[in-house]
């Protein structure tokens, strides 16, 4: 069963409202999906290149998110929907949060939380982690019928923490702190959505497709 917990809820009046005039003008779902990626890129550069503030990439980090629900709008205003256009924005929000948890590596890179934990560790557990949260969904949409939106850290709340967690940061710090709470609610996220798959498909409770 898909969690009721998503904050595309919340957004979605934002995005309805950023999706309908740019669909009128012409603008294609794919090209949301592009600006999407450019703001993954414009955070990695104000956190890494040229100023290194946090406010500027959690600004962008944000901005991913809402572009990220963009396309998926302007494609069914537009009714384009199709099986590229998935793979191209499936494919884009994973090297959007790469782009996003490199910046994060490099910009927190010689700093250890309680002195012992890496943050090289953290990173790498929380984009793992990702992935196999979206792998999971993804796979299991291709085999089953249903819906497998499952569980707390979805993309636009992994997005969402972020922004939210790196302007706390900026003004009064712990952002060790904020990251390793990231990583640990990731993987649990990763590891609940496929013990639920699992026990679907075990109990037969999803309908394999037919081809």
């Amino acid at each position: 069963m898909p969690s009721k917990f998503r904050l595309r809820y919340i957004f979605k009046p934002l995005i309805k409202g950023i999706a309908k005039p740019l669909s009128k003008t012409g603008f294609t779902a794919n090209m949301a999906t592009g600006v999407m990626f450019l703001n993954a890129i414009l955070s990695f550069v104000f956190l890494v290149v040229l100023f290194k503030n946090l406010i500027l990439f959690s600004i962008f980090v944000f901005l991913t998110g809402i572009f990220d629900g963009v396309d998926g709008a302007i494609a069914r205003l537009r009714n384009t929907q199709s099986a590229y256009g998935g793979f191209f924005d499936s494919f884009m929000d994973r090297l959007s949060e790469f782009v996003i948890f490199l910046a994060l590596l490099i910009h927190f890179w010689d700093q250890k939380l309680w002195n012992i934990i890496d943050i090289s560790f953290i990173m790498l557990i929380s984009l793992v982690s990702s992935i196999m949260i979206s792998y999971s969904r993804a796979k299991a949409e291709s085999l089953f019928e249903g819906d497998f939106d499952i569980g707390l850290m979805a993309r636009s709340e992994r997005l969402f923490y972020l922004f939210i967690t790196m302007i706390i940061t900026f003004f009064i710090g712990y952002g060790l702190y904020f990251l390793f709470l990231f990583m640990l609610l990731v993987s649990l996220t990763a590891l609940f959505r496929g013990i639920k798959i699992y026990r679907g498909i075990k109990t037969g409770i999803y309908q394999q497709k037919l081809y």
